[in-house]
This record gives C-alpha cells, sequence and structure tokens, in this order.
C-alpha cells in the first residue's frame, strides 16, 4: 500500500468515526424517548449525574418532558 493510500484509509477511517459519535450525540425528540425507554432512562441519569453541564441541554429537558407525560399517562392509568 502506498503512502497516499495509507492517509486515505486513516482519513475515511477517521470520518466514519467522527460520524458515529455525532449520531449518539443527535438531539432526541420527547416522542422518541418515549419509544425508547431504556434511552430515556440512561438520560435522565446522565442529566441527573451532571447537571452543570448537561441540565440545559435539548436531550436533558426533552428527556424530563418525556418523563413528566409518563409520570401523567401513568397516573391517568392508575385512575382508571
Amino acid at each position: 500500500m502506498t503512502i497516499k493510500a495509507s492517509i486515505l484509509v486513516i482519513a475515511v477511517a477517521a470520518a466514519l468515526t467522527g460520524r458515529n459519535e455525532d449520531r449518539s450525540q443527535q438531539t432526541k425528540t420527547v416522542g422518541w424517548f418515549l419509544d425508547h425507554r431504556d434511552e430515556l432512562a440512561m438520560a435522565l441519569k446522565a442529566c441527573r449525574d451532571n447537571p452543570g453541564e448537561l441540565g440545559k441541554t435539548a436531550n436533558c429537558i426533552n428527556a424530563n418532558e418525556a418523563r413528566n407525560k409518563v409520570t401523567i399517562q401513568e397516573m391517568k392509568d392508575a385512575l382508571k
């Protein structure tokens, strides 16, 4: 493999790695959190563990809103 080809392979690998990290950091909607309860629990834990850095992020705000919706639905279900 030539030096140019090696550099190209490394650059492509680095670009793909960056895309995977970006995907995991994408903002999740309230609806997404409602459909993915395990991820909701993990997000809420992360937000509680580091509120100074994460508390005002879109994912923490959306996760907290999803938690509120879940709580309200559970209360409504309990009253039936």
